[in-house]
């Protein structure tokens, strides 16, 4: 079965990889054309830096030339959608992650089952081959427990980097003020705003 392990090992590597969650939130810690203050990102900027500390999360307004699409947010509510597309998709990906961690536990624990039966395994003084198909039995099962083990050591920190990701986009909105986070509980809920409202306290 160790082909069942591995495989798990390979989904956890996949899962690691947070490179495109990454991205997403560093464009919104630019906040590139949105008209935020630099200290409503703040929460922004630590969500990339949680996922991966070299994370470029420098500050810039951008110009009114650049705001268009694909390079700016042209209003609150395009913004604020952005950051709960992000935390969805946080969200989600800590989701596969615990998911995978108990599939992890039961391949671990049958891994070991295995190891077990393997150690179990009789043998003969007069070796008609037994010793190997012993000794072979065992190595597999180790290895099976190491593809587990290695699993679980990527995504049990991967886990704890994702929940603080979380825990930081969501301080998005009490970091813009006190009306955004009413606004982004309407966004949560479903609720569309004005595709081209601006800023809600001292629009433009």
């Amino acid at each position: 079965m160790n082909g069942y392990e591995e495989q798990l090992l390979t989904r956890a590597e996949v899962l690691e990889d947070t490179g495109e969650l990454v991205q997403a939130i560093t464009v919104l810690a630019g906040a590139q054309g949105a008209g935020a203050d630099p200290a409503a990102v703040t929460g922004l900027q630590a969500a990339a830096r949680a996922l991966d500390p070299g994370a470029e999360t420098s500050y810039d307004t951008g110009s009114k030339e650049d705001r268009h699409s694909g390079t700016g947010y042209r209003s609150d509510g395009e913004f604020l959608e952005a950051v709960s597309q992000a935390e969805d998709d946080v969200r989600d990906r800590a989701r596969e992650v615990q998911q995978l961690q108990e599939v992890i536990v039961t391949a671990m624990d049958a891994a070991q089952t295995a190891l077990d039966a393997a150690y179990a395994m009789p043998v003969k003084d007069e070796c008609d081959g037994c010793h190997g198909a012993k000794e072979a039995a065992i190595m597999a099962a180790l290895s099976r427990i190491r593809m587990c083990e290695t699993a679980a050591e990527i995504l049990d920190p991967l886990m704890e980097r994702l929940r603080t990701a979380l825990a930081r986009l969501r301080q998005a909105p009490e970091d813009l003020g006190e009306v955004y986070q009413l606004v982004y509980e309407f966004i949560r809920k479903g609720g569309k705003l004005p595709v081209y409202a601006r800023w809600i306290e001292g629009g433009c």
